[in-house]
Protein backbone atom coordinates (compact mmCIF):
# COMPACT_ATOMS: atom_id res chain seq x y z
CA UNK A 1 0.00 0.00 0.00
CA UNK A 2 1.16 3.73 -1.21
CA UNK A 3 1.49 6.14 1.98
CA UNK A 4 0.56 9.62 1.26
CA UNK A 5 1.74 12.39 2.25
CA UNK A 6 -0.79 14.80 4.12
CA UNK A 7 -1.63 17.77 2.21
CA UNK A 8 -3.25 19.87 5.41
CA UNK A 9 -1.86 22.73 4.68
CA UNK A 10 -2.26 23.19 0.99
CA UNK A 11 0.61 20.63 -0.64
CA UNK A 12 2.41 17.74 0.69
CA UNK A 13 5.48 19.95 0.29
CA UNK A 14 3.74 22.88 2.12
CA UNK A 15 3.08 20.56 4.77
CA UNK A 16 6.33 18.70 5.06
CA UNK A 17 7.66 22.57 5.42
CA UNK A 18 5.51 23.39 8.33
CA UNK A 19 6.33 19.82 10.17
CA UNK A 20 10.12 20.88 9.57
CA UNK A 21 9.98 24.05 11.32
CA UNK A 22 8.36 22.77 14.63
CA UNK A 23 10.99 19.78 14.70
CA UNK A 24 13.75 21.79 13.83
CA UNK A 25 12.20 25.20 15.94
CA UNK A 26 14.14 27.12 13.91
CA UNK A 27 15.99 26.96 10.18
CA UNK A 28 16.48 28.60 6.81
CA UNK A 29 15.50 28.15 3.51
CA UNK A 30 18.68 26.53 2.13
CA UNK A 31 18.25 23.55 4.75
CA UNK A 32 14.46 23.31 4.21
CA UNK A 33 15.14 22.85 0.78
CA UNK A 34 17.28 20.20 1.05
CA UNK A 35 15.74 18.24 3.55
CA UNK A 36 12.39 18.30 1.36
CA UNK A 37 14.20 18.03 -1.69
CA UNK A 38 12.74 20.17 -3.17
CA UNK A 39 14.27 23.33 -5.33
CA UNK A 40 15.09 26.91 -3.16
CA UNK A 41 12.50 28.30 -5.13
CA UNK A 42 10.17 26.39 -4.13
CA UNK A 43 10.65 26.88 -0.15
CA UNK A 44 11.05 30.25 -0.92
CA UNK A 45 7.85 30.79 -2.50
CA UNK A 46 5.78 28.89 0.73
CA UNK A 47 7.39 30.44 3.17
CA UNK A 48 6.31 33.98 1.87
CA UNK A 49 3.12 32.71 1.47
CA UNK A 50 3.17 31.45 5.38
CA UNK A 51 5.06 34.63 6.65
CA UNK A 52 2.29 36.90 4.76
CA UNK A 53 -0.31 34.96 6.63
CA UNK A 54 1.28 35.08 9.83
CA UNK A 55 2.27 31.71 10.39
CA UNK A 56 6.16 31.97 10.52
CA UNK A 57 8.33 34.80 11.43
CA UNK A 58 11.69 35.36 9.68
CA UNK A 59 14.52 37.39 11.42
CA UNK A 60 18.30 37.83 10.12
CA UNK A 61 21.04 36.32 12.20
CA UNK A 62 24.49 37.49 10.35
CA UNK A 63 23.56 37.19 6.51
CA UNK A 64 21.05 33.96 7.30
CA UNK A 65 17.29 34.74 7.16
CA UNK A 66 15.74 32.57 9.37
CA UNK A 67 12.57 31.42 9.91
CA UNK A 68 10.68 29.78 13.06
CA UNK A 69 6.58 29.47 14.06
CA UNK A 70 5.44 32.31 14.98
CA UNK A 71 4.61 32.35 18.82
CA UNK A 72 2.41 35.33 18.76
CA UNK A 73 -0.01 33.58 15.97
CA UNK A 74 -3.56 33.25 17.38
CA UNK A 75 -3.25 29.49 17.07
CA UNK A 76 0.19 29.10 18.21
CA UNK A 77 -0.10 26.17 20.67
CA UNK A 78 -2.64 24.17 18.51
CA UNK A 79 -0.81 24.57 15.04
CA UNK A 80 2.70 23.51 16.89
CA UNK A 81 1.18 20.35 18.35
CA UNK A 82 -0.51 19.20 15.09
CA UNK A 83 2.85 19.78 13.79
CA UNK A 84 4.76 17.90 16.28
CA UNK A 85 1.89 15.21 16.00
CA UNK A 86 2.71 15.00 12.28
CA UNK A 87 6.24 15.33 12.90
CA UNK A 88 6.21 11.82 14.86
CA UNK A 89 4.62 9.85 12.13
CA UNK A 90 6.82 10.72 9.04
CA UNK A 91 9.76 8.76 9.70
CA UNK A 92 11.33 9.80 6.77
CA UNK A 93 11.54 13.37 8.11
CA UNK A 94 12.85 12.02 11.04
CA UNK A 95 15.42 10.46 9.77
CA UNK A 96 16.39 13.58 7.40
CA UNK A 97 16.53 15.81 9.86
CA UNK A 98 18.85 13.65 12.08
CA UNK A 99 21.80 13.77 9.50
CA UNK A 100 21.59 17.62 9.14
CA UNK A 101 24.36 19.10 10.37
CA UNK A 102 23.25 21.95 13.13
CA UNK A 103 26.09 24.13 13.53
CA UNK A 104 28.06 26.14 11.48
CA UNK A 105 32.38 24.28 10.93
CA UNK A 106 34.77 25.67 12.60
CA UNK A 107 36.48 28.30 11.18
CA UNK A 108 39.39 27.94 9.62
CA UNK A 109 38.95 23.87 8.59
CA UNK A 110 39.75 22.86 5.19
CA UNK A 111 37.73 21.95 2.62
CA UNK A 112 36.67 18.27 2.05
CA UNK A 113 38.75 17.84 -1.76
Amino acid sequence: MLERRPQLFGSSTRTSALVAIRLLEETYPSELAALLGVRPFTVQSILMSLEREAIIVSRLVGRTRTVALNPRYFAHAELSALLWKLGQQDLDLQARLATRRRRPRRAGKPGLS
